[in-house]
């Protein structure tokens, strides 16, 4: 049987002591370096490959001839269980936390969700913790993944009580693609332990539904639309149109317009998604087009008034010029002279 070596250290992550670990293990001082992103070990002989995991999640494989495995983001507060396994070989397991446990978990805030909608902003949304203190507050950053600056909420919203329970940022444009978001706590009494979530904006976007404009007569009708969307440039969309008192059916497009020929009475309303992604936004109104009684139905109501208009003024304007022209004809009487006999 082969010989089984199994070293699961669940410990902080600093370092660990020469009395935890196998003197024999060909992996020693398992760590954290916070600053470079990676879960890295000394190395003592030859090894097989090393994979590394997060929580029994199989994240990656090592790098640089198996010196360390690398990570696009760690976890600023939930702690988590970071191991290493070979892939050959004896089987091996090793483990450390990250990050150091503070304060009750049950006084961070809880539920944290962030969401971007109606295209230029950004809302994320938390509760009290179960067991926070009755001082506490919370506070919420925003983190830029390559240089670790945070940078805090510019628009709160409270509860019922004075706790702030929500945050607004006005302009998605101006942040990075990929944020951390964290809310911290604070208590004169109590350490707070943070909450924290990590975002591509484009994925948490919540598309606006397209409006839908259309030249319409007895012939055809075409409908055209755009999506908007600062993470976004490639859609998918699906059109439900009804004619009359017949069943709806969709179509799936991703052009941004739509013809029909020979139509007459059509109800249609637009979603859309982003073109790798899985939710949809909500269904634009349904719009009415009567296509039937031609293009001038489609006219706005003031343009037709004008028209209406301009047409009376031309009318009177002939009227008066054949009026003219008419009186001009005529012989002249002057009132002054008698006929004579």
């Amino acid at each position: 049987m082969a010989l089984l070596r199994l070293a699961v250290l669940l410990t902080s992550a600093s370092s660990l002591s020469q009395s935890q670990e196998d003197p024999d293990s060909p992996i020693k001082n398992l760590r954290i370096e916070p600053v470079e992103r990676r879960l890295t070990w000394d190395l003592h002989g030859n090894v097989s490959e090393i994979t590394c995991f997060i929580n029994s999640k199989f994240i990656t494989k090592a790098v640089n001839n198996n010196r360390y495995c690398q990570f696009h983001v760690l976890p600023s507060c939930e702690v988590k269980n970071f191991s290493i396994s070979l892939t050959k070989g004896p089987p091996f397991l090793m483990g450390i936390q990250y990050p150091l446990r503070e304060g009750n978990p049950a006084a961070a805030a809880r539920g944290l969700d962030c969401w971007v909608h109606d295209v230029d902003f950004l809302t994320c949304s938390w509760e009290v913790g179960r067991e926070a203190p009755r001082d506490v507050q919370y506070h919420l950053y925003w983190q830029e993944l390559r240089t670790h600056r945070e940078y805090e909420c510019p628009n709160y919203e409270m509860d019922n009580r004075g706790k702030f329970v929500r945050c607004h940022f006005n302009d998605v444009s101006k942040l990075p693609k990929h944020v951390q978001i964290l809310v911290r706590g604070t208590s004169q009494g109590a350490r707070i332990p943070c909450s924290d979530c990590t975002v591509e904006l484009s994925e948490i976007e919540i598309l606006s539904p397209p409006n839908i404009t259309a030249t319409c007569n007895k012939s055809y009708l075409m409908m055209e639309w755009e999506a908007s969307s600062h993470f976004n440039n490639r859609f998918e969309y699906e059109l439900q149109l009804q004619k009359g008192s017949d069943p709806a059916y969709t179509e799936k497009l991703q052009e941004k317009f739509f013809e029909l020929h020979n139509p007459r009475n059509y109800v249609a309303r637009l979603r859309a998604k982003g073109f790798y992604r899985e939710s949809w936004s909500e269904w634009s109104v349904p719009q009415h087009f009567a296509c039937d009684v031609g293009e001038d139905s489609q006219r706005p109501d003031w343009l037709l008034s004008a028209l209406v208009l301009l047409a009376t003024l031309l009318v009177l304007g002939l009227l008066i010029v054949l009026c003219g022209s008419v009186a001009e004809t005529l012989p002249a009487h002057p009132a002054h002279e008698r006929p004579h006999h």
